[in-house]
């Protein structure tokens, strides 16, 4: 359950962690032992620790004031991100710590647990801001975790079950430095090694932890002292992330978000960043209460109109969804064609698994040889998704009243005959690799039988090189 550091950059991007699956405390592990020298003053280091210590112990050691200079210098760029997204959770953390009457530097915690980052996932499966594993999550608190919703990335659910949580084990240990190598390791493991080494405190068992759960308690020492004396050793936030502000809904049964967002007037990108946990271009049917935050600027609007867009989000098949609903348009599913530039930092691994493509198709769709790529390369790649069709209502921003939208009839108006007549032939090159019901998925309403008939092929094989008709 610890955060995977990569280098970054100087670049104006949110902090995504490195492809290299190891956490601190594995890039940490070949650095301790007695250093020949200490680059700050132990004395300063425990001073310091003293002056900010909470309810939960700082204890200084050899230990501790490694993972301190291990942040202050070859993790600086880390701790100045940390700085810099702070603000959008601490307020958050603080408030369900206050609820718990939980020590208020248990917010530190989340910071070498996920980076900040909510939608973190670690190589064991563990999610989220405080890393969760599913069967904890869904188990023991109750939260959603599946294909469509996964709550783990939900700041404020997945703070509060991590409070419970933390509250649990104090329960169960009554010592925070033991609450905190349970929560890394399991209060399982925690004690085994109580009964291992006889003793009941974590300097008393450090030697019967995994060890990870030995660097555990010392890397949240050292980040807690680097988020209050950062400025002493010359780290400091050069750009603070900011918060969306938005309002909560919470919706039942089938939606597709696609036009839920376009029809609420603010972009599916936008819906994205204010819903990590809701992982689909859906939500099914099956699924009841599902909370949704929509930008605050559109809440007034959306309210005002909520049963004509939630009906047209919830509209697929033939069927007609009423007469009166102004709103209520049909979607349309189709290829979307998208492209990500390759940032400092990442490989061919990294940005498939960002884009949900896998390597061999991301290089092939982009005619990419071998895996590797540099920095700045745009790389392309398909989605599929539901959209709607061009319509006045999507242009919120740009209509002055509300009336002039909800008054308004959209219409689509069928090609005429003579339009489909004259629009000239298309064609598609076949590249390696290609089979037919790959390039009809990548052009809307073209299928495999329309592709044999414009071509006049019929056990033909199609070969790279070949131009084939699409229209």
């Amino acid at each position: 359950m610890l955060i995977s550091l990569g280098a970054q950059g100087q670049e104006k991007r949110a902090y995504v962690p490195s492809d290299d699956k190891g956490s601190i405390d594995s890039l940490a592990r070949s650095e301790q032992g007695t250093p020949t020298a200490l680059m700050i003053d132990p004395l300063l280091i425990q001073q310091r620790l003293k002056s900010i210590e909470g309810r939960i112990p700082l204890i200084y050691n050899i230990h501790s004031h490694q993972f301190v200079e291990y942040f202050a210098f070859k993790k600086a760029a880390f701790t100045q991100k940390m700085l810099e997204k702070r603000d959008l959770y601490f307020p958050l953390y603080e408030k369900y710590l206050k609820l718990y009457n939980l020590p208020d530097e248990l917010k530190y915690l989340s910071l070498i647990e996920s980076g900040l980052e909510t939608k973190a996932l670690s190589n064991k499966g563990a999610g989220g801001l405080w890393q969760f594993m599913p069967y904890t999550a869904r188990g023991d608190f109750g939260l959603r975790v599946d294909s469509f919703v996964d709550e783990r990335f939900d700041p404020e659910r997945a703070t509060e079950a991590a409070c419970k949580y933390m509250r649990q084990l104090y329960r169960i240990f009554g010592d925070w430095h033991m609450v905190l190598a349970a929560y890394n390791t399991g209060p399982g493991n925690v004690k085994r090694a109580i009964r291992k080494c006889g003793a009941t405190n974590f300097w008393g068992i450090y030697n019967c932890l995994p060890t990870q759960t030995r660097n555990y308690v010392p890397q949240y020492i050292a980040i807690t002292y680097m988020m209050n004396y950062h400025w002493d050793h010359q780290i400091q936030a050069q750009e603070w992330a900011r918060n969306m502000p938005s309002d909560t809904v919470h919706v039942n049964g089938y939606l597709n978000l696609n036009i839920l967002s376009s029809l609420s007037g603010f972009s599916i990108d936008t819906f994205r960043v204010l819903n990590p946990h809701i992982l689909a271009n859906t939500i099914p049917s099956s699924h009841q209460r599902i909370i949704m935050r929509i930008p605050s600027q559109k809440y007034v609007y959306f309210q005002e109109n909520r049963r004509k867009i939630l009906d047209s989000a919830a509209y697929f098949g033939p069927r007609s969804i009423g007469h009166d609903s102004s709103l209520s348009v049909q979607p349309v599913e189709q290829w979307v064609k998208k492209s990500h530039s390759v940032r400092k930092g990442e490989n061919i691994y990294t940005v498939a698994r960002l884009v949900d493509v896998s390597v061999f198709e991301l290089k092939r769709m982009n005619h990419l040889r071998s895996n590797r790529i540099r920095k700045g390369k745009k790389l392309y790649y398909f989605v599929k998704e539901w959209v709607m069709p061009k319509i006045e209502v999507a242009k919120l921003d740009t209509v002055k009243s509300q009336e002039e939208i909800t008054d308004k009839k959209l219409e689509e108006k069928p090609a005429s005959k003579s339009t489909k007549l004259s629009k000239k032939p298309k064609y598609y090159k076949v590249r390696s690799g290609d089979t037919l019901s790959e390039i009809a998925d990548k052009h809307p309403g073209l299928t495999v039988e329309k592709i044999k008939k414009l071509n006049h092929l019929r056990s033909k094989p199609i070969q790279p090189g070949m131009r084939l008709r699409i229209l």
